[in-house]
């Protein structure tokens, strides 16, 4: 449909009726206007909760007295497909949705999709927990087209924006929020089909008292499969403490993990247990493991092959415990280097799960954003679910994802935060631009008299960037080549158009040895002490001690 121009003034005649005799009367001169245009016979004004659950029908240029409030318990609801109400919805034959026993209902004069063969439904705006609808109806079949659309809401423009000042402090009831309790850690792993592997290494293990230990990036999930094993194992009634290694101040370690005895030193007025004693019969998870000194973990290695700790201050007491550590560092790099016990990596290493990066599992990310989405929606208390379109979902697989699933949970996050702030108005939109960068994507940085930067020079400052993430690392696990997925030679030759300058040939051979050490994780070999960091990989091959890692690749 197209408005002649002589319909433009309508807009505002539309708006005077509506301010002297009120919406029915406008609807009614809505309607005869538009009848030279599409083939209209009724016109109705709808507020109705997001879910359909409660409608009232305000005003109907077939019915006088209107008003009329429904429930879907109670009676039957005049929408049509409820599950829809924010969308614009075209019907071109009703005929499926009039049901025998419908028809017989006393109230068929207020249900018109009982009486009318087609439907177009605009959702025109959003006031809190509440949508108010436009529903247009016809005698005819696909009386309707989608381009009636965008003319008849500038015919309207002007008085939505009136009826949206007048009602958008009605609420038809107060959203209700479910105090939903977090998942657990099984539950969080079912939601990432990367991670099938993975789940299967970890009903393999759960039932057994052996040490696992869970490597993976910053925000890979590590937590969440150390739930995940405490859940499944025969310990799963006893107590689970979890132990952040990296944020207890060295000279409280002992203290906080085998318990003091009161006057042990200087402060310890009473008794005090360790986590090692609290979670006795149970399951403790040692987090952040490679950040522990060396003097706890010579402790921790009595522990672990005795069985019995020690108070600060007291003498030894068994202790039955199973333990779960998790590292985001390059532990056989930190042995190479003598920052942790060889002999503590073998104990704990008895059962090693890798989890993969999620720049490795795109497949994961739709069922995560989706669930992202559900759970801060009702925390931030949004009177519904945001939608997404597929090319912004789709964008997210290009990005690296440094930070892995947290990082992608702080994106919906803070993407939510801005919808809210627009009146929930249109499709939700990620931007993976760090705060530290200004907070802003680049599109909607851009001023207007600003020009587009071309393609180049996207290209050279991605290479820039990647590599100060990269700290100058070309090459290897966290390097520029596996980030950009280019060759090393491509990337030499792009760093040299670009003036970057190359590292000395020191740091490339620390690089070499680095990942001789990335390859024990893979079932190769662990250099001896002796070997310097930049020896011949081939020799520290042959001194290596092999052991066996179970990896949970895609």
């Amino acid at each position: 449909m197209k408005i002649p121009p002589s319909l433009e003034g309508a807009a505002m005649s539309l708006l005077a009726m509506y301010r002297m005799v009120g919406l029915r009367n406008a609807l009614l001169y809505l309607r005869d206007t538009l009848q030279d245009m599409l083939p209209l016979v009724r016109i109705n004004a709808i507020l109705c909760s997001p879910d359909g659950d409660m409608v009232i029908s305000v005003a109907d240029t077939s019915l006088i007295n209107v008003s009329n409030k429904y429930k879907s318990e109670k009676r039957h609801s005049p929408l049509v497909c409820p599950h829809q109400l924010d969308e614009n919805l075209i019907i071109g034959d009703l005929e499926p949705y009039k049901k025998i026993t419908m028809q017989k209902h006393q109230g068929i004069a207020d249900m018109p999709h009982l009486q009318h063969r087609s439907l177009l439904r605009l959702p025109l705006f959003h006031t809190g927990g509440t949508i108010f609808l436009f529903n247009f109806w016809s005698d005819n079949r696909k009386a309707f087209h989608p381009d009636d659309v965008e003319p008849l809401r500038r015919l309207l423009g002007s008085l939505v924006e009136e009826l949206k000042a007048n009602l958008s402090s009605i609420k038809l009831r107060e959203p209700q929020y479910s105090s939903e309790p977090g998942l657990s850690g099984r539950e969080k792993l079912a939601l990432r089909p990367a991670l099938a592997r993975v789940r299967g290494l970890l009903e393999q293990v759960a039932d057994t008292d052996s040490t696992v230990l869970i490597l993976g990036e910053t925000g890979t999930g590590k937590e969440a499969v150390a739930d995940a094993i405490h859940e499944l194992s025969d310990r799963r009634d006893g107590p689970f403490i979890k132990v952040n290694c990296g944020a207890i101040p060295e000279g409280l370690l002992d203290s906080e993990l085998f318990g003091h005895e009161k006057g042990a030193f200087t402060g310890a007025v009473n008794f005090r247990p360790g986590y090692f004693e609290m979670a006795n019969g149970g399951t403790i998870f040692l987090d952040e493991i490679g950040e522990m000194p060396l003097s706890a973990q010579t402790r921790l290695l009595r522990v672990l092959e005795g069985g019995m700790a020690h108070r600060v201050g007291g003498t030894a007491f068994p202790v039955n415990v199973r333990v779960i550590a998790a590292s985001h560092d390059n532990l056989p790099l930190k042995v190479r280097d003598g920052r942790f016990r060889k002999d503590l990596w073998f104990r704990l290493s008895v059962f090693p799960v890798q989890i993969p990066p999620l720049r490795f599992c795109i497949e994961d990310i739709p069922p995560l954003v989706t669930r992202f989405i559900e759970a801060k929606s009702r925390r931030m208390k949004l009177p519904f679910i945001p939608k997404v379109k597929d090319s912004d979902l789709y964008a997210l697989y290009s990005y690296a994802w440094p930070g892995n699933v947290r990082e992608l949970e702080h994106v919906v996050e803070r993407a939510l935060i801005l919808y809210r702030g627009k009146e929930h108005e249109g499709c939700l939109r990620f931007s993976t631009d760090s705060p530290l960068d200004g907070g802003c994507a680049l599109a909607e940085t851009r001023g207007e008299n600003s020009e587009w930067p071309s393609l180049r020079e996207h290209e050279n400052r991605y290479i820039r960037d990647v590599l100060e993430h990269c700290g100058g690392k070309l090459t290897g696990e966290g390097g520029a080549t596996e980030i950009l997925k280019i060759q090393y030679a491509t990337l030499k030759a792009r760093m040299r158009k670009l003036g970057i300058p190359e590292k000395g040939r020191g740091k490339r051979e620390k690089e070499t040895a680095q990942q001789v050490d990335q390859n024990f994780l893979y079932g190769l070999t662990l250099p001896q002490e002796s070997g310097g960091a930049g020896g011949d990989p081939d020799k520290h091959k042959a001194r290596g001690k092999k052991t066996m890692f179970c990896s949970g690749e895609l």
